[in-house]
């Protein structure tokens, strides 16, 4: 089966709301084994409505709309539906049934405007919307499948799943689906590609693989169509384990694991604690690190020590090296990571310094350096330089990246270590 998402409002077009809805239902219908074939975003107009049902409906089974059900006069989903198909609108009782009670519960009464989200097409199945007012609507003719949601995502969600999917999963039939996503960090999309070229030229037909670089980070996806679910699951793992041996230690992940998460088994698997001493990030690494559950397992704290009195005061950076250094130097990060160490009582710390511009860079050091120590107990304090340079966002992304990848690698080497 095929699909075509279908997203509606001038807001989207302008750019004042981010479009969050057609990625959620392209995935939902991938993860279902129906293949995605166009997503579209047009205008509050009914003719590009008509003429977009026009133009789409032949080349697919399914088209989901989203927005344009609510009860103002630029919401006209219903009103071009019922047009382009020739139905009939009518007050539908238990749908404003369902509203004055959504607004019961909430101690309020609807106003008289919002009865406008009952007057619906007669021909076309509702569906029950338990989280707002607007109710889906879905109808099916010649093999085709019409279904409208609202634009707001969690009632769009709620539709989807617990309303669409049952009606139309009976119905899909042919190929199946499958996909593997490996997830790699420190090693750019040209070196991986030549690393695997010879995996990648030996691809059966029905395989591909696709390249998503990212800021630091490279996504390899296998994915492939077939008859036979369990042989096409089996060459697909077969195919995504060989990548894997064959990129190493840059390999940390699959699907949508976030490289915290797995530096975080890491570090609790090794009972060990994380501390962190950040200059040019301003607390960035940190953040990126309590954003996922359980940090507290692994992570004691941080110090943001954005001026070099604060590195000096709190984490004893030698003034000397401040001085004829700069804080933007190998000395100067070893004395942050060493003192976030100590002060923070932990196994590892890390510390990073650099100059993130658009301002601050020279000629001895342009914007986009960066240096990071790596302090653990019983070892020699390391420090490690980097040079990123794009605007101040991503040049600040990168180097958090650089800075957790580099402590999984250096948990590696360790294991090495140990192992030899």
């Amino acid at each position: 089966m095929k699909a075509i998402i279908l997203t509606i409002g001038d807001e989207l077009l302008i750019g004042q709301v981010v479009d969050t809805n057609s990625a959620w239902l392209a995935e939902q219908f991938t993860l279902n084994n129906i293949e995605v074939v166009s997503k579209i975003t047009i205008s509050d107009s009914i003719q590009v409505f008509k003429e977009s049902l026009d133009y789409y409906l032949p080349q697919t089974d399914i088209i989901v709309t989203t927005g344009g059900l609510g009860p103002t006069n630029d919401d006209y989903t219903v009103e071009a539906l019922s047009a382009y198909f020739g139905f009939s609108l009518e007050f539908h009782q238990p749908s404003w049934d369902r509203i004055e009670g959504y607004f019961k519960r909430r101690n309020k009464t609807p106003g008289e405007g919002i009865k406008k989200q009952c007057l619906l097409p007669v021909e076309m199945t509702k569906l029950v919307n338990d989280l707002g007012t607007a109710p889906g609507l879905y109808h099916s003719f010649n093999g085709k499948h019409i279904i409208s949601l609202p634009g707001v995502p969690y009632e769009m969600k709620h539709l989807f799943t617990d309303r669409f999917l049952p009606i139309v999963k009976p119905l899909i039939k042919g190929e199946y689906l499958e996909q593997r996503t490996i997830l790699t960090c420190g090693m750019g999309e040209t070196d991986i590609a030549e690393k695997i070229l010879d995996i990648e030229t030996g691809l059966p037909q029905h395989i591909n693989l696709a390249f998503l670089p990212d800021i630091g980070k490279v996504r390899l996806r296998l994915s492939g169509r077939g008859t036979d679910k369990n042989i096409l699951s089996t060459e697909i793992k077969q195919i995504g384990d060989q990548i894997i041996e064959r990129i190493g230690d840059c390999y940390y992940g699959e699907g949508k694991t976030h490289l915290v998460d797995t530096l975080r088994q890491m570090m609790i698997e090794r009972n060990l604690t994380l501390g962190l001493a950040e200059s040019c990030t301003g607390g960035h690494i940190s953040d990126q690190i309590v954003s996922f559950p359980n940090a507290s397992a692994f992570f004691n704290g941080s110090v943001v020590s954005y001026a070099n009195e604060v590195k000096h005061n709190i984490l004893g950076v030698n003034q000397e090296s401040l001085a004829s250094c700069g804080a933007v130097s190998e000395e100067v990060v070893k004395d942050m990571a060493d003192g976030a160490l100590s002060l923070l009582g932990v196994d590892i710390a890390a510390s990073i310094s650099g100059i993130a511009g658009p301002d601050g860079g020279s000629e001895d050091k342009p914007v986009g350096t960066f240096w990071m120590g790596l302090a653990r107990t019983g070892c020699e304090t390391r420090a490690f330089k980097v040079f990123f340079n794009r605007d101040r966002q991503r040049n600040i992304q990168f180097i958090t990246s650089f800075v957790l990848n580099k402590i999984r690698l250096e948990l590696l080497a360790w294991d090495n270590d140990l192992d030899s």
